[in-house]
């Protein structure tokens, strides 16, 4: 867990925001100013909120709100047993966007993205207050069929998780669950899916051979294509490329790109580089609590707090 007092060796405090940060897609902008340049960045008084115990609030720019929401997130709380996890946690994750959480080790990111599908239910400490909705429908509502509801959901892990099958039988798994048996159904789906991940010309040859003979990065995107087979409402990404090396990451990144504006992505990394190159929006958040959400440009180039901006310039976490 971070410090609740950032860092200030003089060193770390002359560190610059990350190359490849510095231009996120279609930027125009100068980087957010460093050092001893001129900064508009106000300080936030979040180490002092958490210190004294006191609510932060969380800065959400009106740019990050203008789309339509996939996902609605209002005064969202969580506790594992006496252990408070998530604070007031409020944002909008747009339709059709690649939105990307962001923070150190710790910060809530992957409790926040494993809430939108309930896979939190499954711990018996877990608690939780607020709202949280799903193209208007309440995620936590009474009456509430958490079945139905994982099944509007996609989610791809850390680590590629194929099931001992088929590379054929791993895309369709989730028709097969709805009773899909049309073979000729199966096979447009499963070609669609997989050139949608960007795997058909790889694997089109061998469908029938199990799943865990592909590579790593192979197995990662016939996971997302195993997701994007179901046509979820909102695919949820947590840390999808921590466990792959830099040319299969490079080829996931692509593919979220291409997946851009098809669907609606949520993505939790801890590389501020790959925020900056996949995402529209993005979330900074630090400790359980939202610090500051809006475009991606703004967020790494002009943030509003100065938490943010030490955030990304690498000042501390």
């Amino acid at each position: 867990m971070s410090d609740l007092n950032p860092p200030t060796d003089p060193e770390r405090m002359k560190t610059q925001l990350p190359a490849r940060a510095t231009r996120p897609r279609n930027a125009d902008a100068k980087p957010a100013a460093s050092g001893a340049e001129k900064t508009r960045a106000r300080p936030g008084g979040l180490f002092e909120c958490i210190a004294e115990g006191r609510q932060f609030e969380s800065v959400v720019h009106p740019d990050a709100g203008h789309d339509e929401a996939v996902v609605e997130i209002v005064d969202f709380r969580l506790w594992y047993g006496e252990t408070q996890a998530l604070h007031d946690i409020s944002f909008s994750v747009p339709k059709g966007k690649v939105t990307a959480l962001i923070g150190p080790s710790g910060c809530g990111k992957s409790t926040l993205i494993r809430c939108v599908n309930r896979m939190n239910d499954l711990v018996d400490s877990v608690r939780v207050e607020g709202q949280m909705k799903l193209n208007g429908d309440a995620i936590y509502g009474k009456g509430v069929d958490v079945i139905e509801l994982r099944k509007r959901i996609g989610m791809v892990f850390q680590k590629p998780n194929p099931f001992p099958m088929s590379i054929f039988e791993n895309v369709v798994y989730s028709l097969r669950i709805d009773g899909v048996r049309d073979r000729h159904a199966l096979e447009e789906v499963c070609e669609s899916s997989l050139r949608g991940a960007g795997l058909w010309d790889e694997v089109k040859d061998r469908l029938k051979d199990s799943a865990l003979a592909l590579s790593g990065g192979q197995q990662q995107r016939l996971c997302i294509a195993r997701a994007i087979a179901a046509e979820p409402e909102v695919l949820l990404l947590d840390e999808p490329c921590s466990a792959l090396d830099p040319i299969a990451t490079g080829r996931i990144e692509d593919l979220i790109d291409d997946l851009k504006g098809l669907y609606s992505v949520l993505i939790v990394t801890h590389n501020m580089q790959q925020a900056s190159r996949v995402s529209d929006n993005t979330a900074f958040m630090y400790l359980g609590r939202l610090v500051e959400y809006g475009p991606t440009e703004t967020l790494f180039l002009s943030p509003s707090l100065r938490e943010t901006e030490d955030y990304v310039t690498g000042r501390f976490g």
